[in-house]
Formats: structure tokens, C-alpha cells, sequence
């Protein structure tokens, strides 16, 4: 697996890109890994000097994450499309490709009758995938041999899976809204948690897990298609039994991507909300709320470092927030379209990158968003960065110059 030693800053002129960015840049090594939304391009970057190095084409639109370890980059395609009446999600091709990390040649390509939104997850030398067919598939890194088929028993959407101790835990919605969680190294389901109250959102939220905790979001209809009411939920990693729930307030329809995906640091929980249009912390114990603040539509999980919650907008702003207090620390408008909403801040050597709509990959100096001098360090979030795991709700990388880190 490729590491760095925090010696390569970012290009501050960003990155740009044929399309949309609705997925998270993941920074392995000297490289930059990111793919478009509607065209489905994958590219390589040199992170010092914005060129890029190669650009290979996916089927179908690119909201997963790129993994990449071991000279291998694996990512999922598909499309959102509707609910179709044999019950599956998604229109187009889908399904997951395996490239050479160094020359973007393919290497292998999985089918599903589908899509894989989802950003999957590689653990013990096979990849999983979480698709709109109602199933995780399980398929042996290398050749993208299927190994197993495993039924969910509703859609996962944009829910990429989050692992902890070789669990991971995904959600689905239509017909039977639940939270599920299945142990890799055994290849069986632990737990299926149903959520009947959820309307939607579930299906959309990577869930955080940490300290034996799954944390998710979803909505329930106030007035169906107009008024929603946004909800928290704890549940323990173990058993699936529901440890708490708060209720984050109401406000009009947000039209995809409805809920807000959480991150875990230091005990307490990090939560954008579209429909409140504030970012909350939480108790991760008891869920009880520590403060919100107005930080505007927030899809995408916040990043935690130098005691700053830094989160992106759907109004393309990204901005900083004292941890502990909520209180401002900065705020930068870097676009007039909104900024990708499956997880699009990643803070490398003090530096933010942002990706949008606008089709780039912005680079901002944390320390001017912050107004904090230099030293982040490693958020504790409780599961993996998105170079080898690709949690897409997790989209903290935090690489310290002269520190050694990554996955």
C-alpha cells in the first residue's frame, strides 16, 4: 500500500476535471485519485503539480470513492436512475472496476444488475460492494471473481458501508427501511436493525462507526414531498440495538441526497443537515445535541482537524468551526455551484480539497480558513481513510508533514 510522509503539498491552483465531482478525492502517496459524475472519467493527478498523469473511462456515473493499495485502484459506477418494478435501483451499467494505480489500465470488471453508488470496501483480499440490486457482493480483490452474494433486503443508495473490527455496517431503504451489519472474515450478517420510520434519507448516509457506536440519519415525511423532519440514530455496533435518537429539526424537501452523513471524533458526533440547514454536534453516547450552528445546507461529512469541524455547502462554501464550541473560525466561498455531497473535504498537509459541481478539485489553506497556525493531527474517527477503505461518509485524511500515515 502506498503511504506518504507528508512531504508533498498540494497544488494550490486545484484540480480540474470534464465534469462534476460528486465523489471524494482520496490522496495516496504523491497522487490524487478522482472520477466525474456524469461522464464517468477516472484520473490520476500528481498532487504537486495539478498535471494529471492518466484518465481512464468507468461505464456509468462515478459517485464512489476510488480505493487504492497494493498498485490497484478499485472503484463502483452507476447511476441513481428509479426504483424499477423488479424492486432494483438504477438505469444504466453498474458494477465495480479494478485499474493498475499506475497506468489506469483496467484490470478487471464486475457486473450487476444495478448500480454501485456506494463506495465499497476492501478488507481480508476481497472487495464489498453494496448495490442497488438489494445484495452485497463480495468479490476476491484480484480478479473480481464473485465470491458471494449476500441479501440486504432493501436499496443501498449512496449508504457506502463503514467497517470497525471487521464489521461492516451499510443501510437500505424500499420496501423495508434497516441498518445492517455484516462480519467480513466470517462472510456472515451479524444483525438487521429495522428503521420503520424512516421516509428516506437512510439509504443516501454512509454511516460512522466508533467506541461501539453506528451513528446514521434519515428523514420522515411531515407533508409527503414538502416537509421533512431530520433524525439522528445511535445504535450498538454488537447487537444492532437502537441506543438513542434525536430529532435535528424539520424543514422543506430536499430533492437527492436528503440526509446529512455524520463523522465520529473525540466522543462526539458531526452532522450537516439540508434540511435544518445547520451542522450539528452530538453526545456519540447518549445523542444528547452540544450545540448547532447555521452553517447552510451540509450533505457531506465533515472533516475534524486542528480542533476545527470543516464542512462544504450545497451553496459552495466551505468553512470551519471551532470543535468543541461551534462557534466560527472561517468560511470561503469557492464556488456558485454546489460542492460534492458524498464526502468532498479531505484535509492534506494543511491544506482543504474541496470538489464540485464546477467540475474541480479546489485547494484552500486551512490555516487561513481555520485562522489557527500549522499542526493537524489525525482525527480518532473510529474506522478507515478513504485510500483503502473508502468511507464515504468519513472524508477526513489528515497527513501531518514528517508524520507517516494512510491505509
Amino acid at each position: 500500500m502506498l503511504t506518504t510522509d507528508g512531504s508533498v503539498e498540494p497544488f494550490p491552483g486545484g484540480f480540474a476535471l470534464p465534469d462534476e465531482v460528486r465523489s471524494t478525492p482520496v490522496v495516496v502517496g504523491d497522487r490524487l485519485y478522482v472520477g466525474t459524475h456524469g461522464s464517468g472519467t477516472l484520473h490520476a493527478f500528481d498532487l504537486a503539480t495539478g498535471e494529471q498523469l492518466w484518465q481512464a473511462q468507468a461505464p456509468n456515473w462515478i459517485h464512489s470513492e476510488m480505493i487504492v493499495a497494493d498498485g490497484t485502484v478499485w472503484v463502483g459506477y452507476g447511476d441513481r436512475g428509479e426504483e424499477r418494478t423488479d424492486g432494483i435501483r438504477g438505469d444504466g451499467p453498474g458494477g465495480v472496476l479494478a485499474l493498475d494505480a499506475a497506468t489506469g489500465e483496467r484490470r478487471w470488471q464486475h457486473a450487476v444488475d444495478g448500480h454501485v453508488m456506494p463506495t465499497p470496501v476492501l478488507h481480508g483480499g476481497r472487495i464489498h460492494a453494496a448495490a442497488g440490486d438489494r445484495h452485497l457482493h463480495v468479490l476476491d480483490a484480484a480478479t473480481g471473481e464473485l465470491l458471494e452474494r449476500v441479501g440486504i433486503g432493501a436499496v443501498v443508495s449512496m449508504a457506502a458501508p463503514a467497517a470497525g473490527d471487521g464489521v461492516l455496517y451499510t443501510a437500505g431503504l424500499y420496501d423495508d427501511p434497516r441498518v445492517v451489519a455484516y462480519d467480513m472474515a466470517a462472510r456472515t450478517t451479524v444483525w438487521q436493525t429495522p428503521v420503520p420510520q424512516a421516509d428516506s434519507g437512510l439509504d443516501d448516509v454512509p454511516p460512522a462507526v466508533s467506541e461501539g457506536i453506528v451513528v446514521t440519519t434519515s428523514h420522515r415525511d411531515l407533508v409527503p414531498l414538502e416537509h421533512l423532519e431530520h433524525w439522528a440514530h445511535g445504535f450498538d455496533a454488537a447487537t444492532g440495538e437502537l441506543l438513542w435518537e434525536t430529532r435535528l429539526g424539520d424543514g422543506p424537501f430536499v430533492v437527492n441526497n436528503k440526509s446529512g452523513a455524520p463523522v465520529v471524533a473525540d466522543g462526539t458526533v458531526y452532522v450537516g443537515s439540508p434540511t435544518t440547514e445547520r451542522l450539528h454536534a452530538l453526545d456519540l453516547r447518549t445523542g444528547r445535541q452540544r450545540w448547532a450552528h447555521a452553517s447552510g445546507p451540509v450533505k457531506a461529512a465533515p472533516a475534524v482537524a486542528d480542533g476545527a469541524v470543516v464542512y462544504s455547502t450545497t451553496t459552495g462554501a466551505v468553512g470551519a468551526l471551532d470543535a468543541a464550541t461551534g462557534l466560527p473560525r472561517g468560511r470561503q466561498q469557492v464556488s456558485d455551484r454546489p460542492l460534492a455531497p458524498a464526502g468532498p473535504v479531505v484535509v492534506v498537509d494543511d491544506a482543504v480539497l474541496a470538489g464540485g459541481h464546477d467540475g474541480r478539485v479546489h485547494v484552500l489553506d486551512l490555516d487561513a480558513l481555520t485562522g489557527r497556525t500549522a499542526g493537524a493531527v489525525l482525527a480518532p474517527l473510529g474506522t478507515g481513510l478513504p485510500a483503502v477503505g473508502a468511507i464515504a461518509a468519513l472524508t477526513l485524511l489528515v497527513l501531518r508533514r514528517g508524520r507517516r500515515t494512510g491505509r
